[in-house]
């Protein structure tokens, strides 16, 4: 399963727009059923699970589970 780190804008651009733009991006990769996992540092992406999984759904991608590792946040997803 492919692992992808999704690192903090170093400008201070809308955090959402670029969350959007990361998952629209991948989920173009990804084929049908094809899992992965979005990795993400935990304090510089504070939102709710709900906000990710809006986000991923509208691109496409379902959350599998979720969790942490060290203050990492990680969602597991497919793509439908």
């Amino acid at each position: 399963m492919r692992r992808i780190v999704v690192r903090a804008p170093a400008c201070s651009a809308d955090i959402i727009i670029y969350l959007k733009g990361v998952f629209r991006f991948h989920a173009g990769e990804l084929q049908p059923t094809e899992q992965a996992e979005f990795a993400f540092d935990a304090d510089r992406f504070p939102f709710a699970a709900a906000i990710f999984e809006s986000l991923l759904t509208d691109v496409g991608l379902k959350i599998l589970s979720t969790r942490e590792e060290d203050n990492i946040r990680v969602f597991e997803v497919e793509k439908l």
